[in-house]
């Protein structure tokens, strides 16, 4: 599976941001203990990296969404809205 990157200062927006910081303090608080791997993926999209295809298929997504639907779904929505931007390309 790729790792995409893409150009967050020209796509994110102040919502998106806002979105995705509040979502890793709710993460702080999953009853499933460790999430730091899905909350390094949510940080590394302020990075410019699309962790998508990683994400969406991972164990550690579903086990999220197995304690905490709600907040799995949340995960989802903004992976698939950086899946969104354009991708660079560095040739």
């Amino acid at each position: 599976m790729e790792i995409r990157r893409f150009n967050r200062h020209e796509n994110m927006s102040s919502e998106t941001r806002k979105f995705i910081l509040e979502t890793i303090t709710e993460l702080s608080c999953c009853p499933l203990g460790s999430t730091f791997v899905v909350e390094n993926w949510l940080y590394g999209s302020f990075d410019g990296y699309n962790y998508y295809e990683v994400a969406i298929q991972s164990h550690e997504l579903a086990s999220i969404t197995a304690v905490d639907p709600e907040l799995g779904a949340k995960i989802v929505k903004i992976f698939d809205i950086i899946n969104e931007y354009p991708t660079l390309n560095f040739a």
